[in-house]
């Protein structure tokens, strides 16, 4: 039976069989293949409220297909290790691509922490430098591993609870989950998979929003600044830069030193295909390189050296490609402004002094421009699915976890943003009741919106399963709110606006339309 086919079909009957065959092959412990059927068998029932609560994600078959993927083509082997082990360090689990090999901690989500490692997570940032295109690839690719893992960690079929601990890069989850929710899961899961130079990602993520884009790298620069060593390499690739485009505005002597490059790789590759072109030159090289290698360094055979030499081409033709857009006077302009951008993106940053309180700082400013930025989508988001999604995606960033003096709390209990939240929060309701999204339970706008947000700022999975039950009291109007047939809570607000009430007392009223 064809893999599309078997996953088509997708059942727990099916994905178990498919799973146990898988690990018959592998030379795994019990207690290993045990593991991986628990976490597989977590993954298939929480997916549902994962994908429920997130409004935006890939397809369970697609996403355990390729989870499965991992463990047969690029998992050999798996150390299970006890906590405090002293060859685990600090970490929970170890990736060893090379090897095939994973090490880590005796529970579901190290082991699919540790599988999504051996993982190929491309998140290609086209038109950047290291000093940039480094720690926002970092970002992005731990953001994606917590996103997956998330789905074991946080949903059991029956609840939804954040379970992340200080020791996970929280705040690199928080910004790859407000990039999610305003490119698009797609637009992530496409960036991590795609192996081209086709799409360039940041320059889209800069069209929705310049501001946010430029917080995000300076944020991402300033985590990286944290440890010392990694802050002397910016000072070095900073410089660098600097002398680079130094060198480019004494644009003769920069545009001669590029011909001079270009013609010495050009005679490069032509020496180099006159070896590969000829047997007994080949064999000459062969003599040349090992006579120069010591004994364990020596090339084994010329089929070897061919390879050797052949990858020599290829950086070769690489670099001289580089050459030639430099040299195209277009190219050469833009690479003047991307020289400065980046330079005046950097020294912004304040990478220089990046420290723990300072990175709290700047991860609160940068959710004050996500809100922004999502008030804007709300004005473009005029009919009743797009609202509805928006409500989902809105409740979910609620409850991202953000870390603010060593506590992990939630983003909705952050004193800076509170108010701003509630704002927004207040518009999507209205947005949603004028759009026939939600019913509509009281005519005036802002305690129809406060009376709403008590009522969806919640943790039950299914928002359209919710209805409310009002009972007037004497100073205020009891709220019972319930998921399905099931009482989830009661909640209170001042008795006001009695007249303009549009729902029945004491009678279930549902919210969704």
């Amino acid at each position: 039976m064809a893999k599309k086919e078997i996953f088509s079909r997708f059942n727990l009957k099916d994905y178990n069989k498919e799973l146990e065959e898988i690990l018959d092959k592998k030379d795994f412990s019990s207690q290993a293949k045990n593991l991986l059927l628990s976490m597989l068998y977590k993954l298939e029932i929480g997916y549902k409220d994962y994908a429920i609560v997130k409004s935006d994600s890939i397809s369970k078959e697609m996403f355990l297909e390729n989870i499965m993927n991992i463990i047969k083509e690029k998992c050999d082997k798996i150390e299970l290790i006890k906590p405090n082990e002293d060859n685990l360090d600090e970490r929970k689990y170890y990736a060893y691509p090379e090897e095939k090999k994973i090490s880590c901690y005796q529970n579901e989500a190290t082991i699919l922490h540790a599988l999504l490692e051996l993982d190929e997570k491309n998140f290609i940032i086209q038109n950047t430098d290291d000093i940039i295109k480094n720690p926002i690839q970092t970002m992005l690719k731990e953001g994606y591993e917590l996103d997956i893992t998330e789905s074991v960690t946080d949903f059991d079929g029956w609840s939804w609870n954040n379970n992340l601990d200080k020791g996970d890069p929280i705040d690199f989850f928080l910004i790859y989950e407000t990039l999610r929710i305003l490119m698009g899961n797609d637009f992530l899961y496409e960036w991590k998979k795609d192996i081209s130079t086709n799409t360039d990602y940041l320059k889209e993520i800069r069209k929705k929003s310049k501001d946010l884009c430029e917080a995000i790298c300076k944020y991402c620069i300033l985590k990286t600044a944290l440890d010392e060593k990694n802050r002397k390499e910016i000072t070095n690739e900073l410089k660098k830069l600097k002398i680079e485009l130094a060198e480019m505005e004494n644009k003769t002597v920069f545009l001669k030193e590029k011909y001079d490059q270009k013609k010495e790789l050009s005679e490069k590759i032509k020496i180099i295909d006159k070896i590969l072109n000829n047997k007994n030159l080949l064999k000459e090289e062969f003599d040349i390189r090992n006579s120069k290698l010591s004994e364990k360094d020596k090339i084994f055979s010329l089929s070897d050296l061919e390879e050797i030499i052949q990858k020599e081409r290829e950086n070769a033709v690489s670099k001289n490609n580089e050459v030639n857009k430099i040299l195209d006077p277009k190219n050469y302009l833009k690479r003047m402004e991307k020289l400065q951008d980046e330079i005046d993106l950097v020294e912004q940053s304040g990478y220089k002094k990046a420290s723990t309180q300072i990175l709290e700082k700047e991860l609160v400013n940068l959710q004050k421009i996500f809100i922004e930025v999502l008030k804007k989508v709300l004005t473009i988001s005029n009919d009743k699915k797009q609202i509805q999604e928006l409500i989902y995606k809105f409740r979910y960033y609620l409850y991202l976890p953000i870390k603010i003096n060593d506590e992990i709390i939630n983003i909705k209990d952050v004193e800076e943003l509170k108010q701003e939240l509630e704002k927004t929060e207040s518009r999507i309701i209205t947005k949603a009741c004028k759009q026939r999204a939600l019913i509509i339970i009281n005519q005036d706008i802002r305690y129809n919106a406060k009376i709403m947000r008590k009522i969806i700022n919640t943790k039950i999975i299914e928002l359209s399963s919710i209805t409310a039950a009002f009972t007037k009291k004497e100073n205020v109007i009891s709220i019972n709110i319930f998921d399905g047939e099931v009482l989830d809570r009661t909640e209170t607000i001042e008795k006001d606006k009695e007249k303009d009430f549009k729902i029945k007392f004491e009678k279930k009223t549902r919210l969704f339309i």
